[in-house]
């Protein structure tokens, strides 16, 4: 009998369970979502689901079985029932489970962001021999000289408005 880990609805897991065909004996692999955990003690079961070519298969498991080598959690999911029986009439992504955070991994993000807030200031820019400003980044960009300053667009008028004739028609001046 195998160690059992604390498993959880909405857990992904690979069960290892033991076959016996005739005398001989193979361990062979299960793995799927958890779907629920039913009774107590001695008579504590799980159930397992997976899709196998588009077809959803189930597989209930005794806690307690001798047949049961080893079970590993391979994702902790983040659900909101015991019982997720609601699985059955979902395909595809919509099946997916969000993936449960560790409490340890959020407080050390938190004091990651806290840690990291500081000012940022302009950085120093060097003018060099070729006329290239260079940061103190390591980026560099053109300095700005007078000549440059021409080459900019200027801000745009605002337009005229139009004369209040017909649209799409001529209007033919007067002379």
């Amino acid at each position: 009998m195998a160690k059992i880990p604390d498993i959880k609805p909405g857990e992904l897991v690979k069960v290892y369970f033991k076959i016996r065909e005739g005398e001989k004996e193979r361990v062979t692999l299960f793995q799927g979502v958890v779907m629920q955990i039913r009774g107590a003690a001695q008579s504590k079961t799980f159930t397992v689901r997976k899709i196998s070519a588009g077809i959803g298969v189930e597989r209930i498991f005794p806690f307690h079985s001798p047949m049961i080598t080893k079970i590993e959690i391979k994702k902790k999911g983040k659900v909101r029932r015991a019982k997720l029986n609601y699985l059955r009439q979902r395909k595809g992504r919509k099946m997916k489970i969000k993936e449960a955070i560790p409490k340890s991994l959020q407080t050390k993000k938190e004091k990651i962001d806290t840690s990291t807030k500081t000012e940022i200031t302009e950085p120093l820019v060097k003018t060099t021999e070729k006329g290239i400003a260079e940061k103190s980044t390591g980026q560099k960009e053109k300095a700005t000289t007078p000549s440059d300053k021409k080459k900019q667009k200027e801000p745009k008028k605002p337009k005229e408005p139009k004369s209040e004739s017909a649209p799409r028609q001529k209007t033919v001046e007067k002379t």
